[in-house]
């Protein structure tokens, strides 16, 4: 049958009986048992009281919202959203989106943020968008009408001088 072992084997041997017998602990569930500490005395508190603000009417808040919190020569915050540009001299197109039932320009400000306006709508400064194309777009107010272009990139004049020649060699 098995022959005699060796001293390490039997010490192989043990350790496994060891780590098993672990196993057989762990699995069977002995010592899961939370145990708490003692529960701490309940400190009786001092009856809350619910205090609820003033009720104020809003024309007495308006104040707050119009003139400055902390310092008294603030202004009151600029819109957000709309930019307020005073004519088209200052715009130059800078996109234009043509799609199936999308028709819009972007313009880029010179010194604010950059505005998109569909076909039909109207600037912060009145002028309104009437007409699109892939290269311009037409803004008319009070009868006036204006044109902005897309600035359109140019090549470089072609060179004047006579294009590079190789030798002729023989092909071997």
């Amino acid at each position: 049958m098995i022959g005699r072992l060796r001293p390490v084997e039997w010490g192989l041997l043990g350790l496994a009986g060891l780590l098993g017998g672990l196993m057989a602990v762990i699995l069977s569930s002995i010592g899961d048992e939370p145990q708490w500490l003692p529960e701490a005395p309940v400190r009786a508190h001092p009856a809350t009281q619910v205090q609820v603000a003033p009720n104020v009417p809003l024309d007495n808040l308006a104040a707050t919202w119009q003139a400055p919190l902390f310092s008294p020569d603030r202004s009151p915050d600029r819109r957000v959203g709309k930019a307020q540009v005073s004519s088209l001299a200052n715009l130059t197109l800078s996109g234009i989106l043509i799609t199936g039932n999308l028709q819009m320009a972007m313009l880029k400000q010179a010194d604010g943020p950059a505005l998109t306006i569909r076909l039909g709508q109207t600037l912060p400064n009145g002028w309104r968008l009437d007409h699109l194309t892939p290269q311009y777009a037409r803004f008319s107010q009070d009868g006036r009408a204006q044109t902005l272009s897309l600035y359109a990139k140019r090549l470089p004049p072609p060179s004047s001088r006579p294009p590079i020649t190789l030798p002729r060699e023989p092909l071997p």
